[in-house]
Formats: structure tokens, sequence, C-alpha cells
């Protein structure tokens, strides 16, 4: 019976608290936070983050202009000396895209004949490919370490796989030069 008691007292407790919470919302006397187009919305904690870096003391991209060289321009500055303050948030990787063989083929029609054998009388040519090509056919008996084992250390096979470098990239990486 007295646990039935405290229950009750308990409960109607509650009721009470509920009723005093709405009607105190209902007649205004707690704020409500409300939504742009009047409609009361939940009250909810907001967390302020903690930025990584200070905010920039002047104009961001004069200042990195100090120490970051344009591609285009072939200047010196301040570049792998980047201010004391500056801390890294982010790498990005550029990566450079050549002539490939097409990374899809499109359902029934015939895949192109790209041929991917490095052959030195061929455009794009550069004096140093036929030395290139003769060394690398001399290695064709050595292979990499596992996992890599089942790749040749020289891809050079008449038809080119998907998404491989063909002879006018190639050349480029190899020797350097825009082709």
């Amino acid at each position: 019976m007295l646990f039935r008691n405290r229950f009750l007292l308990l409960l109607a407790l509650a009721a009470l608290l509920a009723f005093l919470s709405l009607s105190l919302q209902f007649f205004h006397l707690i704020p409500v936070s409300t939504a742009k187009n009047g409609v009361s919305s939940k009250s909810r904690k907001r967390i302020m983050p903690d930025p990584v870096t200070e905010p920039p003391g002047m104009d961001p991209v004069y200042e990195a202009l100090l120490y970051c060289n344009i591609p285009s321009v072939a200047e010196r500055s301040l570049e792998g000396h980047a201010p004391h303050h500056f801390k890294l948030v982010s790498v990005h990787v550029f990566i450079r895209h050549g002539d490939r063989y097409p990374l899809y083929v499109i359902p029934k029609t015939k895949r192109p004949e790209i041929d991917c054998t490095l052959v030195a009388n061929r455009k794009p040519y550069h004096p140093k490919l036929e030395a290139f090509v003769s060394h690398m056919s001399k290695g064709s008996g050595a292979s990499f370490e596992s996992p890599l084992h089942f790749l040749p250390l020289y891809p050079n096979h008449p038809l080119c796989e998907m998404g491989e470098l063909t002879q006018t990239v190639r050349v480029a990486i190899l020797f350097g030069r825009s082709s």
C-alpha cells in the first residue's frame, strides 16, 4: 500500500510539473526560440567549432602568393618556407592525366586499337627512347616483390589495357617534355 501511495504521489507531481511547464511556455513566461516563419522550434545547444588555424590577418590569396608559385610563372619566392604560424590543414594531390586508352568501352562497339608498344621510330620521339627500350627489354626476368609480383617491370604490349598510358604520355613522362 505504501508503494502504491508513493507511485501515485510521484505521478501527480510529474503531471503538475508538466502542466506548469506548458502553461509557462504558453503565457510566454519562458522564452521559446522561433523559426524564421514564426513557428516555434526546439532550442538547440550551439556548438562553436574550434578553428584549427588562426584567422588570417591579410588577404589569404595575396599571402599564399608569397610562398606559392603560379604554375605558368617561373619565379622563386618563399616556397618551402611557410610562415611559422601556419599549420598544415590538408594536402591536395593533383594527378596529371595524359593521353590514355579509354577507361571503358561503349557496349556493342569495337574496342579502339591503340598500340601501347614503345617504338623508337614512331612519333612522339625522343633521342633517348631507343636506349630506354633496349635497356628495359633486358630486365624481363626481374619482377616486383609480392604483392606486385604479377606485374611486369615494363608494360610493352600491342593492345592497350583500360586506362593505360599511350606512347605520347610515356615519352613525355620519361623525358620530361610535353608532346
